[in-house]
């Protein structure tokens, strides 16, 4: 690859000249040399740091930590005692984060759970039963629907229709990245195989055909870069697309 000018890299990894600016200011970024009129030059390293710095943000690491990390994966040497206890720190910090919810989701079933077993059975029941055996896979009834199937009931879209499952099935054991901006969630696809991209675009494309898609409800977007296959979806129901790659490659993590 060859030497990129700071407002060819910029461009590359989206971020504003004056961002490179300042990280090579804080000692994060330096160009690998300079032109002979003093403009700075960046190689493929620089790039690949600034996709490093940019998903340590994302995670809500400081750039204090960020430069530690960055440290020992530049030196190849994560053993480094500052560099485990700035990362266990943030692991912990998200775990006090998500607690409170998965309390609150825990209790929730329990609370569903006790409402069914303290009411006379009635045939408008039903519906409620089946709520129950959605969120918490109620053992005072028959089995829950797995998580993904669940969620593609969510949607109330193309994805369940028999094309969409096919698409769903080529998706599964996808090794993805995810990362929310506002209520947008980002899904990166690792990957370079065609026929995971084909697979991709086809779902955007089905979801972009949805009549269950409104001017409030904006459909998902296809891009594709050095990392992969990069996901977008957008409005209320994102959140579903980010459960549903997940519960897609969980469920190849869980195969025998």
């Amino acid at each position: 690859m060859k030497l990129q000018t700071i407002g060819q890299l910029a461009r590359r990894v989206g971020v504003r000249t004056s961002t490179l600016r300042y990280y090579e200011e804080e000692g994060l970024l330096t160009p690998a040399e300079r032109s002979e009129a003093g403009y700075r030059l960046y190689d493929e390293q620089a790039e690949q740091t600034l996709h490093f710095i940019q998903r340590a943000q994302r995670l809500g690491f400081s750039l204090a930590d960020i430069r530690t990390l960055l440290e020992g994966w530049q030196a190849n040497d994560l053993s480094d005692q500052a560099i485990i206890e700035t990362a266990q720190a943030r692991y912990l910090a998200l775990e006090r984060q998500i607690t409170p919810l998965l309390v609150l989701r825990h209790e929730l079933q329990l609370f569903l759970q006790d409402m069914i077993q303290r009411q006379r059975r009635e045939p408008d029941q039903l519906h409620f039963d089946r709520l129950v055996e959605q969120i918490c896979g109620n053992p005072l009834n028959q089995p829950a629907e797995t998580m993904l199937d669940w969620l593609i009931q969510q949607t109330d879209c193309r994805l369940r229709s028999d094309k969409g499952r096919k698409l769903l099935d080529q998706l599964r054991g996808q090794h993805v990245h995810l990362w929310q901006v506002e209520q947008d969630y980002h899904i990166l696809v690792v990957s370079t195989d065609p026929t995971i991209g084909a697979a991709l675009n086809q779902l955007a494309e089905l979801e972009a055909d949805c009549l269950a898609h409104t001017p409030s409800q904006p459909v998902p977007e296809l891009l594709v870069d050095d990392e992969g296959f990069l996901f977008i979806a957008r409005g209320d129901h994102a959140f579903i697309f980010a459960r549903l790659f997940l519960a897609l490659e969980r469920e190849h993590d869980d195969d025998p």
